[in-house]
């Protein structure tokens, strides 16, 4: 009777609320990876200029430890990229 309809409307509203915080709960978790990924894409991004630079300096023939001190590659990733 009344006890089981009682009891029927709290696991309904239970399970309600269980998928209500479940979506919200993915929907939070997208919105943090995608803050994430741009984050990790404008970090790549300015590597790959630097490394861009680097690359520029060398074929003007400046020297490599200046190429370093400028751009905070180490000379060891320098000639790396040279040998691209």
């Amino acid at each position: 009777g009344k006890e089981d309809g009682k009891k029927i409307g709290e696991l309904i509203g239970r399970q309600e609320g269980l998928e209500e915080g479940k979506q919200e709960g993915i929907k939070l978790g997208k919105q943090e990876g995608i803050k994430l990924g741009k984050q990790e894409g404008i970090k790549l991004g300015k590597q790959e200029g630097i490394k861009q630079v680097a690359l520029n300096m060398i074929k003007q023939n400046i020297d490599m430890e200046i190429v370093s001190k400028s751009t905070g590659l180490s000379t060891e990733e320098i000639k790396r990229l040279e040998n691209k």
